[in-house]
């Protein structure tokens, strides 16, 4: 039983999900270097103090929002890709990704950030190897989903297909967070033709028979 000093479990959960909530508006606004947990403290209406009974140090809480906000992007790719049909999973992948490019942007730029940050922090860079190892599980899921070895002959190993596609994905998105200038529909266009580009060499249908790669969709 908690003591009168301590919240309830589930307040405690449901209180530390807003503090998370919170931190997540105001790192992605202003970026990890430039947001403080006082900074944090005060936008959720909290005392520092109160801060720090959840989160023991400001890279604690970095790592509870990227975390919270990876768990629900991954969540969202394998809901919409992985139970896709053949034929319609590009044209999921493309609306997730639209949807990230138009609703959750400051997101995204966060998450780079922290890659950054993984470079000079330790701790930070377990962690983005573990997100980024869940990624490149799910990439090989989607390739041994869709292109399987009795339909389609691989050019490559799938280590390293699935490291070539990541590489694609990961670096034109954050070419068109950098270009400010370019439209999430423009990004996503360059985006397909250059994914269904790096597709069609890697993977050779075996028969004609074989369920072909989705050729492109169009504008959004």
């Amino acid at each position: 039983m908690p003591s009168s000093s301590q919240p309830a479990p589930s307040k405690a959960k449901a209180k530390r999900s807003f503090l998370i909530e919170q931190a997540t508006l105001c790192l992605a606004q202003k970026g990890y270097a430039h947001v403080s947990l006082r900074d944090i403290a005060k936008a959720s209406g909290v005392s520092l103090g109160i801060l720090h009974y959840y989160f023991a140090s400001k890279e604690d809480l970095l790592l509870a929002v990227i975390a919270s906000y990876k768990d629900s992007f991954i969540q969202e790719l394998e809901t919409a890709v992985v139970n896709a049909s053949p034929q319609r999973w590009l044209e999921q992948l493309l609306e997730v990704l639209h949807h990230s490019l138009t609703k959750k942007k400051a997101l995204h730029r966060l998450w780079y950030d922290l890659q950054v940050q993984a470079m000079y922090v330790p701790a930070f860079r377990h962690h983005v190897n573990e997100i980024r190892a869940r990624l490149h599980d799910l990439i090989a899921r989607l390739v041994r989903q869709f292109f399987p070895p009795a339909t389609h002959s691989m050019s490559m190993s799938v280590d390293g297909a699935v490291s070539l596609i990541y590489a694609q994905v990961d670096g034109l998105f954050l070419q068109s967070i950098l270009e400010e200038a370019t439209t999430p529909e423009n990004a996503l266009s360059r985006f397909e033709q250059t994914l269904l580009q790096l597709l069609h060499m890697m993977f050779i249908p075996i028969t004609t028979t074989t369920t072909p790669i989705p050729t492109k969709r169009g504008a959004f």
